[in-house]
């Protein structure tokens, strides 16, 4: 999922490329004619990724060859949200590979000018890549806030150790007083997770269970069933990349609402994850963006921790 930005002489020009795929599995893209006429005017391009499959990943190798074959000159910057194998930002056994630093020099090697990425795993991705800018989810977890359940007092949940210095940096940023913490036991012989531990001190107001990534649910599946022997406040669940591979229906039948940045089902209607983003490209029927934004080339191996307001505002 793709959106492509030229800007020439100060206005942004926004268009979709297309893609498709050959009868023996390759990819190819094409820039829209309209870009393509504007290539070689164009002071900077920008590519806004989001990556959900390794055809994705090729796709976006392909549609930065093609920007530079049309103007050689103009830098390129990156968008891409969701950072593919960051979650494999270690070697857990012997033979396996390191992929969150195999895919990161793939992303280096194309010498973009910036890439930024939203609420990243662990602070091993933004550590691997160069000219790198990091949003976290501020923004989109206080949008997630702004839901009257939450006028009287919202207790923010960490669902395990991964996420707790997020949850605690977060709550700091947005004020939020009452933080909790949960806990998975492993069996230290096979490295299950065999219960969710959470604490007997649930406040009695509405519980926000936060984190980065929402894949099949499991973890927020276990979580709701411990909160429920602790308290019978409504729950809520907040993730900034809503995969949501297992679907949604088993999530809904545990949490009052879900809120997340970038919907990978694209759901609508009933049941449907509200969508706490106005970022253009987080999702296939986004809006136009309303947040606006700087291009200015980082400096090489730094990290800036933003906002979502420093993304760019593409313009037809």
């Amino acid at each position: 999922m793709f959106t492509l930005t030229a800007v020439v002489e100060g206005q942004r020009h926004t268009d979709t490329p297309s893609a498709f795929v050959f009868p023996g599995g390759e990819s190819q893209v094409t820039v829209p004619a309209a870009l393509q006429a504007r290539a070689e005017a164009a002071n900077e391009f920008r590519i806004h990724a989001l990556l959900k499959s390794a055809d994705d990943v090729m796709q976006l190798l392909l549609l930065t060859d093609a920007l530079r074959r049309l103007n050689p000159a103009a830098p390129v910057h990156l968008d891409m949200p969701y950072v593919p194998y960051a979650r494999q930002d270690r070697v857990c056994n012997p033979g396996e590979a390191l992929g969150a630093a195999v895919f990161c020099k793939l992303i280096n090697d194309q010498q973009y000018a910036t890439v930024t990425v939203v609420e990243p795993h662990s602070d091993v991705t933004p550590a691997l890549l160069q000219r790198v800018r990091v949003i976290d989810a501020a923004a989109f977890l206080k949008a997630a806030l702004a839901n009257p359940a939450f006028a009287n007092g919202v207790t923010l949940m960490a669902p395990d150790a991964g996420a707790r210095k997020r949850v605690q940096t977060l709550a700091k940023k947005l004020g939020v007083a009452d933080v909790r913490y949960a806990e998975k036991v492993r069996d230290p012989q096979t490295g299950r997770i065999t219960e969710t531990r959470v604490p007997d001190d649930i406040p009695a107001q509405p519980v926000l269970v936060v984190d980065d990534i929402c894949d099949g649910g499991r973890t927020f599946l276990e979580l709701a069933a411990a909160l429920r022997d602790k308290t019978d406040q409504p729950l809520y669940l907040y993730v900034t990349h809503g995969l949501f591979s297992k679907g949604l229906a088993e999530l809904n039948a545990r949490y009052a609402g879900i809120y997340t940045a970038y919907d990978w089902t694209a759901s609508e209607g009933a049941g449907a994850p509200v969508v706490v983003n106005t970022i253009q490209g987080a999702n296939a029927t986004a809006p136009v963006n309303t947040i606006g934004a700087a291009s200015a080339p980082a400096p090489t191996h730094t990290i800036e921790t933003a906002s979502a307001r420093a993304l760019a505002t593409p313009a037809n």
